[in-house]
């Protein structure tokens, strides 16, 4: 088994999910799309596609997206396990033909709730405490199954096949938390306390979470 993690940004790596891999001795390797602007050749058992800032329609200033998305084809049609968080959910929505536009920006901890029963989360709760932190949204893929739903940004997490897709991120330790309410200039300093506390409250749970949803993963393909 090998997981290949397509990183955009030099602040968003795999976090907890690194830490699982390492504990199973799963081999992975990090391809980082932003220190070269295009995408090699991927040869993985799991794809793992990380976040970041920019949109999935600016493909002329980062030509990496489209051949992202032809990768994302490709691997759907060979049945390969992709899991895609925020950036990457909408990258294998955009890759599967539909729409990804800017909506409603939700930035901190926000609860989602699940739509409809499936394998790869049975051992979730029905609601889950999540950090977000996007500004778009997505239309399901056909034939996609809606995970979990959010009260104001509804598409939170989807599968189809093998793919799965959350909008939301699972993988965050509170160091990544700190480190991107630091860097963020839109919040204001009280927003930024709020997060970093809320952090404190709800961080173990969704770590134990991340691990469930990535046990399941891995058993795909």
């Amino acid at each position: 088994m090998k997981v290949v993690a397509i990183k955009h940004v030099p602040n968003e790596p795999m976090g907890l999910i690194e830490d699982i891999l390492k504990e199973k001795g799963i081999e992975y390797e990090y391809v980082r799309v932003y220190e070269t602007n295009e995408l090699p050749e991927v040869k993985a058992t799991h794809i793992v596609i990380m976040g970041g800032p920019m949109g999935v329609y600016e493909e002329k200033e980062y030509p990496f997206l489209s051949q992202e998305k032809e990768m994302i084809r490709q691997a759907f049609e060979d049945n390969i396990p992709i899991l895609g968080i925020c950036l990457g959910a909408q990258l294998i929505a955009s890759a599967l033909g539909k729409n990804v536009y800017p909506y409603k920006r939700e930035i901190g901890w926000f609860e989602v709730e699940k739509a409809n029963d499936d394998e790869l989360i049975e051992s979730l709760p029905d609601k889950m405490i999540v950090f977000q932190w996007h500004n778009d949204t997505f239309d399901l893929p056909d034939n996609a199954k809606l995970l979990y739903a959010g009260k104001d940004v509804r598409n939170q997490a989807f599968r189809v096949g093998n793919a799965i897709g959350l909008q939301f991120h699972l993988e965050v330790t509170p160091e990544i938390v700190r480190n991107w309410v630091e860097d963020e200039k839109s919040l204001t300093q009280d927003e930024k306390e709020k997060i970093i506390s809320e952090t404190g409250r709800y961080i173990n749970e969704l770590n134990e979470n991340c691990r469930k949803l990535v046990d399941a993963f891995l058993k795909l393909g």
